[in-house]
């Protein structure tokens, strides 16, 4: 690959079978991005302990699920390198090292970690409430909350740090929301040179349009909440999901008039008129209608069916293809950690000099 090329390094935590929003959120813009740039695509399974450590039975299946369906969608091994974070030991070592110079109120000032922290919380609740039935007596809040004030939950922007800076990032694809994040990654960069000399690479925010995708029932698209619609959905569960879709409750017949966007008589917004800006040619049309009261929900759901079905299609006979090859993903995973490796002693061995371990 040509040196002048920017570098990307991004990640996904292995959840297993992705949805369609970490396809248009992130999925999407790496197979573009492997067109110009050089780029490493992770397996986060370390990222994934962070908040995911009592349960690690379905994280090999999680990780070969995750990593078909990136391949299945487009991601091409031949034009960018992907692999498993664990199997390349520089990624804890680096982390490690960055650990020694960074400063705890970083981490613990960090917006985002705060956000993370009380949303799970409120959703590990919300499951234990669920699990103890409507009689049992629910389990505070803050029980839960404990769980996850662990070592590595706080540190994990160090880690997220050294995945980048171990490849020399220059660019790193995020959103908005995310620059808090990418932020503390170059300060921690910025610390290192400037103890150590100019050896890391500050990446710089490659800001990407990440459409928000909502899901089933309006809220974010979310495998916590169930509301998902996966990449991988046969044509009948296409169906069925796509019907049940929150529109308008509004709307109670066909010549009323919709409220398709986000609006004080819809917060949410229509979740069918969202999914048509993504899969429907001339999707503003459909919009008009429903705001004059000429397009029922029924209608323009089945209107979606038939948007949305092509491409599901095109995707499981991709995925089914690749599933056929039994050792697919481990050669791809290890291939990429071959050449992901070779980097990562590059970088490393430039860091232990610079830190005078050698």
């Amino acid at each position: 690959m040509s040196e002048h090329r920017e570098v990307v390094v991004s990640g996904m935590r292995p959840t297993g079978r992705l949805h369609i929003g970490n396809y248009w959120g992130a999925l999407k813009n790496w197979i573009s991005l492997t067109e110009s740039c050089q780029c490493y695509f992770f397996v986060a399974d370390w990222h994934m302990l962070t908040t995911g450590y009592a349960d690690t039975g379905a994280l090999q299946a999680n990780i070969r699920e995750m990593v078909l369906d990136w391949l299945a969608a487009g991601l091409d091994p031949a034009k960018c390198v992907i692999f498993k974070q664990s199997d390349v030991p520089e990624h804890a070592e680096l982390a490690l090292l960055l650990g020694m110079t960074t400063s705890l109120s970083w981490l613990e000032n960090n917006p985002t970690w705060k956000e993370q922290l009380h949303e799970l919380a409120k959703t590990k609740h919300a499951q234990a409430v669920a699990a103890a039935g409507p009689t049992a007596e629910p389990a505070p809040a803050a029980a839960s909350r404990e769980d996850l004030c662990t070592y590595g939950f706080l540190g994990y922007p160090v880690l997220q740090a050294a995945d980048i800076l171990l490849y020399k990032g220059s660019r790193v694809p995020v959103g908005q929301d995310q620059l808090p994040h990418l932020e503390l990654s170059r300060e921690i960069a910025r610390r290192f040179n400037h103890l150590f000399g100019p050896v890391l690479a500050e990446p710089k925010p490659l800001l990407t349009p990440t459409p928000k995708i909502p899901g089933l029932d309006g809220r974010k698209m979310s495998k916590s909440y169930g509301n998902t619609v996966d990449i991988l959905e046969s044509a009948q569960s296409l169906q069925a999901k796509i019907m049940s879709m929150y529109t308008d409750p509004s709307k109670l017949r066909k010549d009323t008039p919709g409220h398709p966007e986000p609006c004080a008589e819809n917060p949410p917004g229509c979740v069918v008129y969202a999914l048509h800006k993504l899969y429907t040619p001339g999707w503003e049309k459909i919009g008009e209608e429903c705001r004059a009261g000429r397009l029922g929900c029924v209608a323009d759901k089945k209107s979606l069916i038939g948007s949305m079905d092509g491409p599901s299609a095109e995707f499981r006979k991709a995925r089914e293809a690749l599933a056929a090859q039994p050792q697919r993903v481990e050669v791809v995973l290890a291939e990429g950690a071959r050449q992901a490796a070779a980097v990562a002693r590059a970088t490393m061995s430039e860091v232990r000099k610079a830190m005078r371990l050698r």
